[in-house]
């Protein structure tokens, strides 16, 4: 299951590539690594069964059975359809790690993504690990390209109707420019049962894009000097959630910066209980109260589903307000968010969409993720909204009509340099310093959202889906037409 997490995507399997030693030869490491593509686009099970049990380091087969590794590679075909390879490259070693880059495209999604796979040094025979994330746009050989406005609308809107037509893409989709609305559009069913098709006004569930609405709240009450940043955990929290050992030492600084050391309470208590059992705060204290620190709050950066549950605490000690109210009253209302809230999953909702994930069992196929959500979303995630509704919070945002500017650009500055994923309070960072990017992505099996905010050129991207992983390619689309057109000027 893929919890409220960020869509940068970290995978410990499936690149079987048998590295030389030291000085080894570009061509036999590609003629190697074309070997593996070559297997995985066979599409043949007992083939790449075969070739991963030949090919991976004794202990990373230990670490994670063999069918694990199966199970994800059959899943990496089935969303990709074949790959192609544009470039391979050796980088950095990285401790005792030997890495190697692959630049890959998708035949199925388009999407461009980079392999780095990880050998360990002294044994570099056996694949010991792979990252694989989104290629960096300026790798891509279509980067330099310039564009027109027009262009990029035209280009958008052809992709988008070939994601839903390949079926990796269900959901809407936003890109504006300042206060002029570029494109939207609708692809792919709101429900497969009933065959209800998806419109720019269809409801998603946001999965971690709440954080930004409840970090915000939280912001708003330093404003109102209600809260500091630097107050304790147990000022607002008693025992019953978290032990004053654990709570003490814990700032509201730290629980917007994913740098709390708590972990998520997406665990086995979680997978074990009744779904529709989790709808108030309170509800979740049987999945929180017996965390433990990972490592020293401030210390270190580990996304956070619990960090984020508990300011949803502290928004109600402060305000003595429920904290679904206080998002209405705070963020939406003055927004002009009339379709989002956190909707029950268990009431009929109009247009709201259902989720879905393909799942690799035989005769299984698309299935919906009904009975895997808890009864209502949280300040960790969950929430619902639509394409209109995110650009006006965004425009809110950047308007300074919910923070003023000062705190309003402290949501956006990185905030630990401890981790691949840059993060502010609540926000996602990325680009450099005169592109730069901000917002928030959510993931979940049928979720895949995410918000980007351009501040330096002044788009807004919105991509909301119903299905796993239909987000990422369409994001990733949007990036590349955006500075292509930026290049224009």
């Amino acid at each position: 299951m893929k919890f409220w997490a960020r869509r940068v995507l970290i995978f410990i399997s499936i690149i079987p590539f048998v590295a030389s030693a030291e000085g080894s030869k570009h061509p036999i490491s590609e003629s190697v690594l074309r070997e593996f593509v070559f297997t995985l686009n066979e599409n043949n099970k007992d083939q790449l069964r075969k070739y991963i049990s030949d090919n991976y380091n004794r202990y990373f087969l230990e670490a994670i059975p063999l069918d694990s590794h199966l199970n994800y590679a059959i899943n990496l075909r089935h969303q990709n359809g074949k790959l192609g390879i544009e470039s391979i490259s050796r980088i950095a070693d990285k401790e005792h790690f030997i890495r190697w880059s692959a630049l890959v495209k998708s035949e199925r999604t388009e999407e461009w993504s980079e392999f780095i796979v990880f050998y360990i040094s002294d044994n570099p025979e056996k694949i010991a690990g792979i990252q694989m994330r989104p290629a960096r746009l300026s790798s891509l050989p279509e980067y330099s390209t310039h564009i027109s406005q027009r262009k990029l609308k035209r280009e958008l809107k052809t992709f988008l109707k070939r994601a839903g037509e390949k079926s990796v893409f269900s959901g809407a989709v936003l890109l504006a420019k300042g206060d002029e609305v570029i494109f939207t559009g609708a692809e792919g069913p709101a429900d497969k049962r009933f065959e209800v098709p998806n419109n720019t006004e269809t409801k998603f569930n946001l999965g971690s894009m709440n954080k930004m609405f409840t970090a915000v709240a939280i912001m708003q009450l330093v404003e109102a000097k209600k809260l500091q940043l630097d107050d304790h955990l147990n000022k607002f929290i008693d025992e019953s959630w978290l032990s004053p050992e654990v709570s003490k030492k814990i700032q509201v600084k730290h629980l917007l910066s994913h740098t709390s050391g708590l972990g998520s309470y997406f665990n086995s208590t979680y997978e074990a209980s009744a779904k529709n059992s989790f709808r108030a705060l309170d509800d979740y204290k049987i999945l929180i109260q017996d965390e433990t620190l990972k490592f020293e709050p401030g210390t270190a950066y580990s996304y956070s589903n619990t960090g984020m549950f508990l300011l949803g605490l502290v928004i109600e000690n402060v305000t003595g307000d429920d904290y679904f109210n206080y998002i209405r009253k705070h963020i939406y209302i003055p927004a002009g968010m009339k379709s989002s809230d956190s909707f029950d999953e268990d009431q009929p909702t109009p247009n709201l969409a259902t989720g879905y994930f393909f799942s690799p069992d035989p005769g299984a196929g698309w299935t919906s993720n009904s009975f895997l959500l808890p009864a209502k979303g949280c300040p960790a995630g969950g929430g619902y909204s639509t394409i209109e509704d995110l650009y006006k919070f965004a425009l809110a945002l950047k308007s300074y009509k919910l923070l003023n500017k000062e705190l309003t650009e402290q949501l956006f500055i990185i905030r630990s340099e401890l981790s691949a994923v840059n993060y502010g309070y609540g926000f996602q960072v990325s680009g450099d310093k005169n592109h730069r990017i901000v917002g928030h992505g959510g993931g979940f099996d049928g979720i895949s959202t995410n918000l980007d905010m351009y501040l330096n050129q002044g788009y807004i991207g919105i991509v909301l889906s119903n299905y796993s992983q239909g987000a990422p390619p369409i994001v990733q689309k949007i990036r590349l037409l955006v500075a292509q057109a930026s290049n224009a000027h």
